[in-house]
């Protein structure tokens, strides 16, 4: 049995797109966290993003800097729980979209971040996986010029 030109253009387009994507997979394999980079900006999503990334890290010094002391005295009034502390770096592939930023009319100094959060997991019937959303709202405030988180959200 002889196969025509069309069959062999069909066999190279195929092996084409699964050599594409090796390629991709591999290139892109537990990347993702670590080249996130970290807003440098004093925008009131700044501390939102920035303590997102440096959750998924681990990186515990860098998350507790981006919320207001007001909270981090709450926590440390929470004898036995230190939301910091279980942190490992989430390898969970979680992408963070920032929706809004509605600054409040009255005070300059305080504003509300919409975002979302979207888990991909892997597994699944044929590998499949499965992918959700989390919606939130957190209020970011002002501190000594420093944006600042002002309420227990820590991106789980």
């Amino acid at each position: 049995m002889k196969l025509d030109k069309f069959t062999w253009a069909v066999i190279a387009v195929i092996a084409l797109l699964i050599v594409a994507a090796v390629v991709s997979v591999t290139r892109s394999s537990g990347a993702a966290v670590e080249e996130t980079a970290y807003l440098e900006d004093n925008s009131p999503e700044a501390p939102v993003h920035n303590a997102f990334v440096a959750l998924q890290r681990g990186d515990r010094t860098r998350a507790r800097a981006q919320y207001s002391q007001a909270i981090l005295d709450e926590l440390d009034g929470e004898k036995g729980w230190d939301p910091f502390s279980g942190t490992m770096g989430d390898r969970a592939a979680r992408r963070l979209r920032i929706v809004s930023v509605q600054p409040d009319a009255e005070d300059a100094d305080r504003a509300l971040v919409s975002f979302v959060i979207d888990t991909y997991s892997r597994g699944g019937l044929f590998g499949a996986g499965s992918t959700w959303s989390r919606e939130g709202t957190v209020e970011v405030v002002r501190e000594e010029g420093v944006w600042k988180i002002n309420a227990q959200e820590f991106f789980y």
